[in-house]
Formats: C-alpha cells, structure tokens, sequence
C-alpha cells in the first residue's frame, strides 16, 4: 500500500439501522415526554382553575356577608344616634314641663294671695322683688311686683324708688336704681288696681360689693310703705 492513499471500508448494514434505531427512541422520548408535561400541565391547570372558582365563590359569599354587616352596623348606629337623640329631647322636654310647673305654681301663689290674703297681705304690698345676672360681667335684672288686694276697687297710683345699699372701699354707699340703669330701664310711676310688674336693668359700679334693696312704694293719699330684700341671684 502506498503511502498517502485513501482508503475506505465499509461498515456494516447492522450499525446503520442500530444508529437509526436510537435516533428514532429519542424522538419518540422527547415526543413522549412533550405529551406527558402537557396532560400534567392540563391536569394541574384544571386543578388550578377549580381552586379558583373556589376561591371566587367563597369571596362572593365573604363580601357579601361583609355588607350585611356593614349594613346592620349602620342600622344600629343610626338607632343609637335616634334613641340618643330622643332621650336628649325627652330630657329637654321634661325639663321644660318642670320649669312651667314651676311657674304656674308661682303664678297660682301670687294669684291666690290676691284673692285669699292674709291680714298681713290686705292692702297695698310690694309681692315680690327678684334679681337675675344679665348678659355681661357686673349686669343685673330685676323684677319687682306690686299688689293691692281687698282695697282694690280703685286704681292706685304713686311713685317707687329702688335703692341699692352696699360699700364701696370699705364705705358704706347707696345707690338710686335710675343712676345705675344703662338704659333707662327703671320706671319710678306706678299706676294698677290689681298689681303691676316693674323690670328694668342696672349695672354695678366697680368695686361696688351691693348688700340690700331697698323698695320704697309712695301711693297718693295712702300711706308709704317700704321693705328691704337682700341681694340674692337667682339661677335661670
């Protein structure tokens, strides 16, 4: 044999089909395992999807009971707010209903001691006199009532004058109520068969502490009468 000569053998036919043959396995391998990933794939993904329709319909049922609570919670707030609200106006209401009674029996009083005096109340009489703080620091009102019972078959007329006794630094002062009114509010004339309210506002000078009232009711052609009331705020 000469050097650098090609030289070729044949193989035989059986190494050729054996080579096929595996060619042939591993397609049939790969194809094989392809098919199986994808039905576990879908089996999974069936399992998945029904998982979540689960999931779905438990979160519909959640939500929904969800609102009816919401629901029940507002209903009962607003109860509250309303059964709240009702005993505030019950409260309110009573209160008023309190406060008339209490005036009425006031009035039934005052009416009663017109009609069925005393013989300490027969005659002319200051009834009442009552003082109330006003709307600002040192601001009072007051209300003074006049009565003629029995002897009223004619009008009586006259003057009254108010003063306020207290101290100022230590000593004493008096003060006439008209120089004391902001607003010119004390009527002095009087004029009533059967009583007659006087209401009028004073204002107290600083450093001025008031101890007494002094009402001083001057009828014509009667005798003047006079009576002193101590200085008492009464509460709204």
């Amino acid at each position: 044999m000469k050097s650098g000569e090609l030289i070729v053998k044949s193989h035989g036919p059986w190494r050729r089909i054996a080579i096929i043959a595996l060619w042939v396995g591993v397609v049939l391998l790969i194809a094989g395992a392809y098919e199986l990933g994808l039905n576990r794939a879908g089996f999974k993904r069936l399992e998945f999807e029904g998982q979540r329709d689960k999931l779905e319909e438990r979160l519909a049922t959640e939500a929904k009971t969800n609102a009816n609570l919401q629901e029940r919670l507002t209903v009962q707030e607003r109860t509250q707010a309303i059964d709240k609200q009702s005993y505030k106006d019950v409260r309110k209401d009573l209160k008023q209903l309190q406060e008339e009674i209490l005036e009425l029996r006031e009035e039934v009083e005052f009416y009663r001691g017109i009609v069925s005096p005393t013989e300490r109340q027969a005659g002319l009489n200051i009834q009442t006199f009552k003082l109330q703080q006003g709307g600002e620091a040192g601001l009072y009102h007051f209300e003074l009532v006049m009565s003629q019972v029995l002897k009223n078959d004619r009008y009586v007329t006259g003057v009254v004058k108010l003063y306020l006794q207290g101290a100022k630094q230590g000593e004493p002062l008096t003060l006439n109520f008209s120089d004391i009114s902001p607003n010119d509010s004390v009527g002095r004339n009087f004029k009533f068969r059967y009583f007659q309210r006087m209401e009028g506002d004073i204002r107290l000078p600083e450093d001025f502490v008031p101890r007494n009232v002094m009402v001083e009711m001057a009828p014509r052609g009667r005798k003047q009468i006079s009576q002193s009331f101590s200085w008492q705020i009464e509460s709204d």
